[in-house]
């Protein structure tokens, strides 16, 4: 649980909220693409700062819409915050 002014999205409320997020590696999750980037990527024919040569462990669905009331009593509601179900993308 967080407060909402704790998830960085601008909004000054003292309101707590779930947040679930995804972490973890994806090595079998490796393929051609991922491969290709990997031997692109080490004969510089791709600058390493550009892109990530394997898959990222990412929110497949989300949670419901969370809404919640600010510090000045406005009311707001933001989508796709909290993972529901994470997976290698």
């Amino acid at each position: 649980e967080v407060s909402v002014s704790e998830l960085g999205l601008g909004y000054q409320s003292d309101e707590t909220v779930l947040f679930r997020y995804c972490s973890g590696t994806c090595e079998a999750a490796v393929r051609s693409y991922d491969l290709s980037l990997k031997s692109m990527r080490s004969r510089r024919k791709i600058r390493k700062e550009k892109v990530r040569a394997r898959p990222c462990c990412r929110p497949l669905a989300y949670d419901d819409d969370v809404s919640f009331l600010d510090a000045y009593n406005r009311y707001y509601t933001v989508n796709e915050l909290s993972a529901k179900e994470c997976g290698c993308v």
